[in-house]
């Protein structure tokens, strides 16, 4: 059953700094090329100055913009981020009263947070959708916020300088037309890479007050790349084969094509495994690194605001998660 909605508009942010991967090579005390050469990215941006919260805010003003509606036209606010602002309250909250300072908000809305870490927005869609379909809510902000910078690891290049800053926001609500919205979703956790990707402070198990030496590698993302690399392969190809089962779904129907950028060697084995087409494909990691969740709703930006999208057209948007957990989407635009 296709769940029905559309987009009325969408917005992205990127903090102030770009960094190039020779800015990096050269801090870092690396060989020229050495950053770029391992991650794939040849600049990223960093947040200094803002907070997740005030990327949230322009990457919302612009979606709004887009789609010629208010705050006080939205009546839910689901946060899609794989990091935390802060341990309580959730995203959702901080967001709601940085816009609170800005614009008035519809007095009804409510906020809450989905976090499936780089799968935070591809799962807000879909629980957006199915809200809209029971007639819970008539128009939908989802936004994702990433300050992935403050937790690298650069004892591990390949790490270190993959990741990068930003946000990115759309604005969802039931549609009329009967094949617009979502015809295929399929979400799938492997649990057995549940430690081949994390951060381990911020919650109960490692708490501080349990941890008597130094802290700060329990604040820094933790990455078994090989494991993960082989984990994902080896489900992978199964999992694509559910989602895109139909003539509807199939590799043939799809238009375009937004990958989550988690690695070059991840986007390679996406494209060889699809044999995508690479005019129809979204890559951001190039200039932008890995977002974390911002990674599919940038690109969902990014192609409904630079390509000759049609009504109708079909996409596919497809990622991988810490889990390890993958999930894919068929949206009918």
């Amino acid at each position: 059953m296709i769940k029905r909605f559309e987009v009325l508009g969408t917005g992205a942010s990127l903090p102030a700094l770009r960094v190039s991967s020779r800015q990096l090579d050269q801090e870092k005390g690396l060989a020229p090329g050495a950053v770029e050469e391992r991650t794939g990215v040849s600049s990223r941006y960093y947040a200094v100055d803002e907070s997740a919260s005030d990327l949230a805010f322009a990457a919302i003003q612009q979606a709004l913009n887009n789609a010629s509606l208010s705050l006080k036209d939205i009546d839910c606010l689901i946060a899609a981020s794989g990091t935390m602002e802060q341990a309580i309250p959730c995203n959702a909250a901080k967001i709601l009263a940085r816009l609170q300072q800005n614009m008035p908000l519809n007095p009804s809305i409510v906020g809450f947070d989905i976090n499936m870490t780089c799968l935070s927005a591809l799962m807000a869609i879909d629980v957006a959708a199915s809200l809209l379909a029971a007639g819970q809510y008539q128009r939908i902000l989802i936004v994702s916020s990433e300050i992935a910078s403050v937790g690298l690891d650069w004892q591990h290049i390949e790490i270190g300088g993959l990741f990068g800053d930003g946000a990115a926001a759309l604005v969802v609500a039931q549609s009329t037309e009967e094949t617009c919205g979502i015809h295929e979703a399929l979400f799938r956790t492997y649990s057995e890479g549940v430690d081949l990707c994390q951060i381990q402070g911020g919650g109960s198990l490692y708490h501080p007050s349990k941890i008597k030496r130094d802290y700060s590698p329990y604040g820094m993302f933790q990455m078994q790349g090989k494991e993960l690399y082989r984990l994902t392969r080896k489900v992978i190809k199964a999992f694509c084969k559910e989602l895109l089962h139909n003539k509807t779904a199939s590799t043939e129907a799809i238009d375009w094509v937004i990958l989550h950028q988690a690695s070059g060697l991840a986007l390679k084995h996406f494209d060889k495994l699809l044999q995508l087409d690479p005019n129809k494909t979204i890559h951001l990691l190039q200039d932008h690194g890995n977002q974390v969740a911002v990674s599919l709703p940038f690109g969902l930006h990014t192609l409904l605001t630079t390509k000759p999208v049609k009504l109708g057209d079909r996409v596919l948007l497809l990622g991988t998660s810490a889990g390890l957990s993958i999930g894919g989407l068929v949206l009918q635009l």
